[in-house]
This record gives C-alpha cells, sequence and structure tokens, in this order.
C-alpha cells in the first residue's frame, strides 16, 4: 500500500512587538548624544557676544557651540532650554576683566530677561566694555545694568521698544546727548540711573509716563531746563546734583526725604512752599 506523507506547513513566527514606551527609550537612545539643550539662537548670540567682549576667560563660555544651558557656563542662567540671565557679578569673582564690546547680536536671544556687566565696587579699571549700547536689544528683557564701564556715544532711542523694562542703569559711563524721549510705553520703569556720564538737553516729556518710578539718579551731567516733568512721580529716591536745572522746584518734589539736600543743590531755584502752587 502506497502512503503519501504530506508535508507539514511550519507555524507562523510569533512577532512580539515591544511596549511603546520602551521603543520610545530604545529611539532616545539612539538619537545623537551631542543634540545641544539650549536653543540654537540662543547659542548664536552667546557665542556671538563672547567674540565681541573680546574671548575673557570665562569658565566653560566658547565663540563656537557649546550648550550653555547644560554645561553651567559661568554667569548665565536658563529656564528650560532658554537662557535668560547674564549676571557678571559671578563672572568678576574669578576676575573676568571684561572689555571689548557688546556686539550686535544681542536682540537674538529669545528670553533674555536681565544682564548685568557693572564693574566690581564700581572701580572703573575692572570692566572696560567700551563701543555703543546697541540699537538691537531683546524685547523681552526687564533688566539692564551697564554701569561702570566705558560705554559712549547716545543712549539709543529703541529703548521705547522694550515694555517690559524694569530698571536701567547706565551710570559712569561716557554717554553723550540728550536722554531719549522713549518712556511713553515703558510704564512699569521703577529705576533710572544715568548719573556721571555727559548728558545734556531737558529731561524728555514722555518721563512724565512712569508712573512706576521710584528712583532716578541723574547727577553729574549736564541736563538742563525744568523739573516739571518730575512732579507727579512717585519718586522716593532722586538725586540730580551737579546739573544746569533751572525754574521752581515742584511742590512734591520738596517733601521727598532727599529734599534738604535737593533744596540746597538747587538753591538757585525758585522754590515753592509746600502746599502753594509753584
Amino acid at each position: 500500500m502506497l502512503v503519501v506523507m504530506s508535508k507539514s506547513k511550519p507555524a507562523p513566527a510569533l512577532r512580539v512587538r515591544p511596549p511603546p514606551l520602551i521603543a520610545f527609550a530604545v529611539i532616545l537612545l539612539l538619537l545623537p548624544l551631542s543634540q545641544p539643550y539650549t536653543y540654537e539662537q540662543d547659542v548664536f548670540a552667546i557665542n556671538c557676544l563672547y567674540k565681541a567682549l573680546g574671548s575673557p576667560g570665562l569658565p566653560n563660555w566658547t565663540a563656537n557651540g557649546g550648550d550653555p544651558c547644560n554645561e553651567d557656563w559661568q554667569g548665565v542662567e536658563c529656564v528650560n532650554s532658554s537662557i535668560t540671565s547674564m549676571y557678571d557679578q559671578s563672572l568678576t569673582v574669578s576676575g573676568a576683566n571684561l572689555g571689548g564690546q557688546l556686539g550686535n547680536t544681542l536682540a537674538n536671544f529669545t528670553s533674555l530677561i536681565s544682564f548685568s556687566f557693572v564693574a566690581p565696587c564700581r572701580d572703573l579699571s575692572n570692566n572696560n566694555i567700551g563701543g555703543t549700547i546697541p540699537d538691537g536689544l531683546p524685547v523681552t528683557v526687564q533688566k539692564i545694568i551697564l554701569s561702570a564701564n566705558q560705554l559712549s556715544g547716545r543712549i539709543p532711542s529703541t529703548l521705547s521698544m522694550l515694555t517690559l523694562l524694569r530698571t536701567v542703569s547706565l551710570n559712569n559711563n561716557h554717554l553723550v546727548g540728550g536722554i531719549p524721549d522713549v518712556f511713553a510705553a515703558l510704564t512699569g520703569v521703577a529705576h533710572l540711573d544715568f548719573s556721571s556720564n555727559n548728558l545734556n538737553g531737558a529731561l524728555p516729556p514722555s518721563m512724565g509716563n512712569l508712573n512706576a518710578l521710584a528712583s532716578l539718579h541723574v547727577q553729574n551731567n549736564q541736563i538742563s531746563g525744568t523739573l516739571d516733568v518730575l512732579q507727579d512721580l512717585p519718586l522716593q529716591d532722586l538725586n540730580l546734583e551737579n546739573n544746569l536745572f533751572s525754574g521752581p522746584v515742584p511742590v512734591k518734589l520738596v517733601s521727598l526725604p532727599e529734599a534738604p539736600l535737593l533744596l540746597q543743590e538747587l538753591k538757585h531755584f525758585i522754590i515753592p512752599v509746600p502746599g502753594s502752587v509753584a
């Protein structure tokens, strides 16, 4: 008897799919480990700033590439992948002696809130950042502190676009010209310090819009004109010494804590009696 043997078909291979989370982890492991965490635009901006400052000896800073938010660049603070602050209070601890200029790429920072390049103890010999203040500044910035450097030229009129500003300190530089009329939309500014420069002209009319201004220092300049624009501001700290002001002192300024010194400095003014009309 002839027996025909049929070939049995092999059982189909069982496909085991990894759980989605494991598959995702494998993909992450396969990605290049060199992928920077900091936003590329911020890396570009800080690389250019570093070069403009003359490539000083700042730990971990570099002129090309790098990852500031992941590599602990000294004086740099981040929120997630964005550079938000640069402080040289920490930079100068190691004697950074910053020089060079600010360059023209500061506006490229995506989320910069504060930058402070101030000489320690206001010693002009320690920080020597020169050149002009660039027109292009980050629209997100709230605090600009560039005191006690070697900056020259004019205060840029583009400050008018920085509507989030709270503090501007440009004192002890070599700035010239008038204080620009840029304050119409800067109603959140609380502190202004333009002292010890070579500024002239009158206080700009838009300064009267600074409804949050608590401190104003403009001493040691050649600013002229009257003080009328200051009369309705919530000032608590005012220094006008060594300027060329003229005219009556507004009644509200007479009630400031600094009034005795202010009136002594402005003794050539017509000084109203508090409560009277100037």
